[in-house]
Formats: structure tokens, C-alpha cells, sequence
């Protein structure tokens, strides 16, 4: 689904209307229009033909007759905060978390089981302002994270699963393979369908080089999942975790 609908480009401050109609990005080279859309809460993006450009904007776009869709449609999703949509499998489809998706959230998580071998979700209002910040800072910056899992059929969520850049990420062009599936869903293979595309994911279209993963030695479904997948076992960790490895 397509959110955005126009694109404008406005070059003068006196040209800038106080409300567009939903669906407007606006592209500007000029810091006073950028600064008035902010303020107004109007998507914008800056652009530019100089790569030193002191504009000040979350979004500088060079070359702008050259961008397609695609980038102009991400852009206004970023600024709107609407969730981007990741992938699909066969039986579910992938995408950014939302605050909407907080209280499905916590069901997932009060599921039976779910926390056996993983940290909880904070208290309300903590998770609140961590998954805000996550929104803002880790969507925006990588472009990936952890995202959610939906059954295609009922639409309702049943999974996280995704890819981080995290402090034990030890190489360049490395990341974090994390996953988990609503345990009334568990033992149908959705773990390994979603997570086989997140790998496809992580070398095609993020352009990562390994990903690493870490399970309680205990946890033997995601041990064998992950020897599935085709990662290798490291070593065990001062932490107790198993630490698994996957050249891509």
C-alpha cells in the first residue's frame, strides 16, 4: 500500500501553504521552508546538487529527478512514523513495529512460555519509551531492527523476529539474529520460514557479510533451529549463552 500521494517542491517560504493534503511530501532547498514544515508537523525532505549542502533536515536527497518511488514513499513513511513493510513468506509477512502494535505486544509476550529463555518486555510505560527511541533512532538509522510477525490468514501478530547491529557483533558488516514465535504457534516451522527470509534479507538487501545469534544451552529448539539455518556453533559465552555464527 502506498501512503504517499504528491510531491511538491517548494523553493520560497510565501509558497508554502499551512496544510497540504494527507499524502504530501514536500521537497525543499531552502532551510526557512524545511524549518516551517517541521514545525507544522508537514513531511520533508531536503534536497540538493551539492554533496556539502549545510541543510538541516533528518532526510537530503541528492539528485532528486533521479530517485524513484520507492525512496520517496520511505521517506514519507519515515516522517509520518508509519511502519515500514519488510517482507512476506508463504504464511506470514514482516514489518516494522509501531506504538499502535504496544498492547498486541504485550499479549504476545504474557503467552505461555514465552519468557523462559528471553528477557521480558519492561514495565508499560518504560517499554513505551523504548520502543518510541527505537523507532526514532534505530528504524531510522539502519533502516532494520526487530520487527513483527503477522499470520497472513488472521492478521494478528504472532512473532518477532529480526536482525540488530549490537555490542556483540564483532566484525564489520555483522549483525544479530534474534527470533521468537507465539508459543501456542510453536513446532509448525514458522520460526525457520521467517527466519530463512530475514537471512535473504540481511545479505541482498542490507548488503551484511555474517550474523551471529545467541540461545540459552538449554533452549534445544532454538539450537536446532539455528544448526537448521545452517549456523555453526562458536563457543559458549561468560554469560552462559551459546554464541552461533553464519558467513552470508
Amino acid at each position: 500500500m502506498n501512503y504517499l500521494k504528491h510531491i511538491l517542491k517548494v523553493h520560497d517560504l510565501k509558497d508554502l501553504q499551512p496544510d497540504y493534503d494527507e499524502g504530501t511530501l514536500v521537497l525543499s532547498d531552502s532551510q526557512a521552508v524545511i524549518d516551517e514544515c517541521l514545525r507544522l508537523g508537514q513531511p520533508v525532505a531536503a534536497y540538493s546538487d551539492d554533496d556539502s549542502s549545510q541543510l538541516r533536515c533528518d532526510y537530503i536527497l541528492m539528485d532528486v529527478d533521479d530517485i524513484d518511488d520507492y525512496v520517496f514513499e520511505r521517506v514519507y513513511r519515515r516522517c509520518k512514523g508509519i511502519p515500514w513493510d519488510i517482507s512476506d513468506t508463504a504464511r506470514t509477512y514482516i514489518r516494522e513495529f509501531s506504538m499502535e502494535d504496544l498492547d498486541d505486544l504485550f499479549e504476545l509476550y504474557a503467552k505461555p512460555d514465552m519468557t523462559d529463555y528471553m528477557e521480558p518486555l519492561f514495565e508499560y510505560e518504560k517499554e513505551k519509551d523504548y520502543q518510541a527511541n527505537y523507532i526514532e533512532y534505530i528504524y531510522k538509522l539502519y533502516d532494520f531492527g526487530m520487527w513483527l510477525i503477522y499470520d497472513k490468514i488472521t492478521n494478528r501478530l504472532i512473532g518477532r523476529a529480526g536482525i540488530e547491529v549490537r555490542e556483540t557483533c564483532q566484525e564489520e558488516g555483522q549483525a544479530e539474529l534474534g527470533f521468537c514465535i507465539a508459543s501456542d504457534r510453536w513446532g509448525q516451522g514458522l520460526a525457520y520460514e521467517v527466519c530463512s527470509e530475514i537471512i535473504r534479507l540481511a545479505k541482498e538487501e542490507y548488503g551484511l557479510s555474517s550474523l551471529i545469534a545467541r540461545c540459552d544451552p538449554n533452549n534445544k529448539a532454538s539450537r536446532g533451529l539455528l544448526e537448521k539455518l545452517g549456523f555453526t556453533l562458536l563457543y559458549m559465552q561468560e554469560d552462559g549463552d551459546c554464541r552461533y555464527v553464519l558467513e552470508i
